[in-house]
């Protein structure tokens, strides 16, 4: 995409996409911040609409290459506040016995499963929207634009962490919800 939809020349993509590494990092380092004002739900909300955020503009914007580069950056919230947000929920509210088992199924599911099934999909979904040499970059990215919004709004509906239990960070209650 980078290379054929957003014209980027081949020596920039992978600087341009080791923005989002980057910024990894640095959302790494306030998450703690972020869960104890926002608690689990919205952090891991965020996370995802992070993902809708950053292929809307993909879909909607490929004629700018600032901007497709500049939006790299929410991939460090995409993963920090849903993908470790998540590590860290299993290992605060899980009995002990379980922890390496839900562990192990989430990793199943974020780094196998789901990467599996989406290099089986994402071809054909290509080819679909496929006219010749062009590939018709916004239908294609508006599907996971719609899973992540789907997706963001079944964890608003659906998940309600526990009341109980107190997920601690920097020593402070952070809020359960």
């Amino acid at each position: 995409f980078l290379e054929n939809g957003v014209k980027l020349e081949p020596k920039w993509i992978m600087p341009a996409m080791s923005i989002g590494q980057v910024a990894e990092i640095g959302t790494m380092a306030i998450l703690g911040v972020v869960l104890k004002r926002l608690g689990w739900k919205k952090t891991m909300i965020l996370g995802i609409l992070g993902h809708a955020a950053r292929f809307a503009v993909y879909a909607f914007f490929p004629q700018y290459p600032g901007f497709i580069i500049f939006v790299q950056i929410l991939h460090g919230i995409c993963y920090a506040f849903f993908f470790a947000t998540v590590y860290i929920f299993v290992d605060e509210f899980f009995p002990k016995d379980a922890r390496s088992s839900a562990q192990g199924l989430f990793n199943f599911l974020i780094l196998g499963a789901g990467p599996f099934v989406a290099g089986i999909i994402w071809p054909q979904l290509e080819g679909k929207f496929k006219n010749g040499d062009v590939i018709d970059y916004q239908t294609l990215f508006l599907i996971p634009t719609g899973m992540a919004v789907v997706a963001a709004v079944l964890l608003m509906a659906l998940f309600n962490p526990p009341l109980q239990a107190e997920a601690k960070v920097e020593g402070v209650p952070a809020p359960a919800h």
